[in-house]
């Protein structure tokens, strides 16, 4: 589970950075650490939302047949992806920024996954009884990820859709990265956005997934 994402990270300095040569002048770590200080924390939450849609089916062995807690369920996937990237995403940003960005890569990583975890069990909940989402959920993260500036630089985004950015809590997500990582620029509006969507999500979630218990060793 570690080596997978560490040799993708190693497969993409090599290609942007000895192949390519891709260069962003006078950003820390240039264009592969621009890349990679978005990447990362993309490649971990998609990992996460994918795994937590099917994981009340994945662990069904668990509950079907004997009592389990079943709210520690949609916890695992947040647990494992998160351990795992968090940890390469230090040893990149220290590579990238030293100290100073390897503490801030755990800071946002951390964040990234308390932020995620109303979503684990909301969407638990949703992918167990709504199967097809489990298809659907990588070509719609692929969509994200291409209007999200993960690839490019927010500058380079059309002016007649800059108002994308900021509704998309995505984007200030990989605002707050590059600036906890790399030292650039944010807003507080980078903050409070995806604040305001955990404060609205989180007590739904959880009542949903309580109130659906009772009827999801029925659904399997």
């Amino acid at each position: 589970m570690f080596v997978q994402p560490a040799l993708q990270v190693a497969a993409l300095w090599f290609l942007l950075d000895v192949v390519l040569k891709v260069r962003f002048p006078g950003m820390e770590g240039g264009f592969v650490g621009y890349y990679l200080v978005g990447m990362l924390p993309w490649l971990m939450m998609s990992e996460i939302i994918q795994r937590s849609l099917g994981v009340m089916s994945e662990y069904a062995a668990l509950y079907q047949r004997a009592v389990f807690p079943l709210f520690i369920i949609p916890v695992v996937p947040l647990l494992v992806s998160g351990g795992i990237y968090t940890g390469i995403f230090f040893i990149v940003a220290l590579l990238i920024s030293g100290w100073t960005g390897g503490l801030g890569a755990l800071v946002l990583m951390l964040g990234l996954m308390v932020w995620l975890l109303p979503f684990c069990y909301l969407l638990a909940v949703i992918g167990l009884f709504i199967r097809d989402l489990q298809q659907l959920a990588p070509f719609v993260l692929t969509m994200l990820m291409y209007v999200t500036p993960i690839l490019y630089l927010p500058s380079a985004f059309p002016e007649s859709l800059k108002w994308w950015l900021q509704v998309n809590p995505f984007a200030h997500l990989m605002v707050l990265a590059h600036a906890l990582v790399q030292g650039q620029g944010w807003t507080w509006t980078s903050l409070a956005l995806p604040a305001a969507i955990w404060v609205l999500v989180l007590l739904p979630s959880l009542a949903l997934f309580r109130r659906s218990q009772p009827h999801m060793r029925e659904a399997l």
